[in-house]
């Protein structure tokens, strides 16, 4: 019986430790934004200033810059962006856009510190196929909702590129959303000791999931602080479940 409560505590501090707080943002990302277009094979600027919370650009903390899908709370790595960024000397960096699929606004960019101090994260915009088309992917949070669902996009091959059809960029965001594994602790930063300079990634692929990452942009915080409230609630409710099937 004592085993059955530790593993019930064991849970609750498990799905706990995995909410993100408002503390941890960062950095206000200026551009991209919810209308940018970012077309395959062209060079971005992306560019941020001071959020004013912890830790400040001042202090120069030592960041990497992911490209992002999924939803809010099963977020999804598909390439480093950069790497070892110091935001006390940049406040920019240039990306060279890669192939997606599916084509929409589907995709997010996230800033997170090399020792886990600050997060932060631009809202969903767009990136077309080849052919400069946007997609018909618009996710919003549903009526009633907290969760934005997002949708399920990948880095292609150039040469894959000329066999996606415009079809498959008209599917809902639902039919790629049980695509992501929900892996704890999947992403779990390291602090850097001597960070050598930036380096701006191309495209390359990194696919891993962020469960419960944070929100898809500034203005959308308050829906992911409530989806974190609805996950205290399971929280909860798995103990006292727990608790009262144990005859408590």
């Amino acid at each position: 019986m004592k085993s059955t409560i530790a593993f019930l505590l064991t849970l609750t501090a498990t799905l706990l430790s995995h909410l993100p707080t408002p503390s941890d943002a960062f950095v206000y990302p200026k551009t991209p934004i919810s209308n940018t277009v970012w077309k395959p094979e062209q060079d971005v600027t992306i560019s941020w200033h001071d959020d004013k919370h912890a830790p400040l650009l001042s202090s120069s903390p030592i960041f990497d810059i992911f490209l992002m899908t999924g939803a809010d709370d099963k977020q999804k790595k598909l390439a480093t962006i950069a790497s070892n960024v110091d935001g006390g000397t940049t406040t920019s960096v240039k990306y060279h856009v890669p192939h997606v699929s599916p084509p929409g606004q589907i995709y997010f960019l996230m800033f997170q510190t090399k020792d886990g101090s600050g997060m932060a994260w631009a809202t969903r915009f767009t990136i077309t196929d080849s052919e400069g088309n946007p997609g018909t992917l618009r996710p919003v949070i549903p009526e009633g909702g907290t969760i934005n669902p997002g949708g399920i996009g990948a880095i292609i091959s150039s040469s894959a590129k000329h066999r996606k059809s415009s079809a498959a960029a008209a599917k809902p965001a639902a039919a790629f959303a049980d695509r992501t594994a929900t892996a704890a602790g999947a992403h779990a930063p390291v602090k850097a000791a001597n960070a050598p300079a930036a380096s701006v990634g191309g495209g390359n692929t990194q696919e891993e999931n962020v469960v419960v990452g944070g929100a898809s942009s500034h203005k959308e915080s308050s829906a992911l602080k409530a989806s974190a409230g609805g996950l205290m609630a399971v929280a909860a409710v798995v103990v006292i479940s727990g608790l009262q099937f144990l005859g408590f």
